[in-house]
């Protein structure tokens, strides 16, 4: 199986989803390891859509686009100046 656009990845991990407590050596399980495989391939190659890290635009640097340029927790947002 090839997963080939956004629907199909939509159907497949519902569809795994629904497998995923099948017993091993089940024909369920089988079924969940190949669409497992199709998600994984399609990730694979949606890599700049898809989950994972983002390329460094500063090499030699820890910085990344998602960085934010503040620390601390979510309720102390407001308290920050700029």
């Amino acid at each position: 199986m090839r997963i080939e656009s956004k629907e199909e990845f939509a159907a497949a991990a519902a569809r795994a989803n629904a497998l995923s407590d099948a017993a091993e050596g089940t024909p369920a399980a089988d079924e969940l390891a190949g669409l497992v495989a199709a998600i994984r391939d399609w990730e694979a190659r949606r890599k700049p859509e898809g989950h994972g890290p983002e390329e460094n635009p500063e090499p030699g640097t820890n910085r990344s686009p998602d960085d934010l340029r503040f620390t601390g927790l979510p309720g102390n947002l407001g308290k920050l100046r700029e």
